[in-house]
């Protein structure tokens, strides 16, 4: 278990440290020190404000839009296939959902969902250790079917 955490930490910190990298390109006005602040961080990524709720949401968000491609393939048990938020009926149809409108704009479900960002912290910490997306796949819907109802969602390539 102690592994466990010490390899999800070190993956977490190696995702950062790739993001901080491809968003550093971007910014012309460093400190003495070379950092750039992180609100600016967070402006070049365009995150809106429900997004940075937490630290650990704020990573969620910025893996889902950073791997778009992957989280298409990966279902959502949180039950937002049929869910009613405000006056608005949810029929996501993956976990890329609960974070990306169809339109490209943030959707502001995950922000405050819990399972949906564990669902996608563990999808990141699978991937980084190596494991197929077919792989990953059938993980989370082994550990988590059972949580809810999930979307129906393709199986990847």
């Amino acid at each position: 278990m102690r592994l466990k955490h010490i390899f999800s930490v070190i993956a977490a910190v190696a995702v950062l440290v790739l993001v901080y990298t491809v968003l550093v390109s971007g910014f012309k006005d460093f400190n003495a020190i070379g950092e750039i602040p992180q609100e600016n961080i967070t402006n070049k990524i365009g995150l809106p404000e429900f997004a940075q709720k937490t630290v650990r949401v704020e990573e969620a968000y910025i893996y889902a839009m950073m791997n778009q491609d992957k989280v298409m393939y990966l279902a959502c048990y949180c039950g937002c296939a049929g869910m009613q938020h405000s006056d608005t009926l949810l029929s996501h149809k993956s976990l890329k959902d609960c974070y990306i409108k169809p339109d490209g704009s943030y959707e502001p479900h995950a922000s405050e969902c819990k399972l949906c960002n564990d669902i996608t912290l563990e999808v990141r910490d699978l991937l980084m250790k190596g494991y197929s997306l077919k792989d990953v796949r059938k993980i989370i819907d082994d550990e988590y079917s059972g949580r809810g109802v999930g979307t129906n969602t393709s199986l990847p390539p």
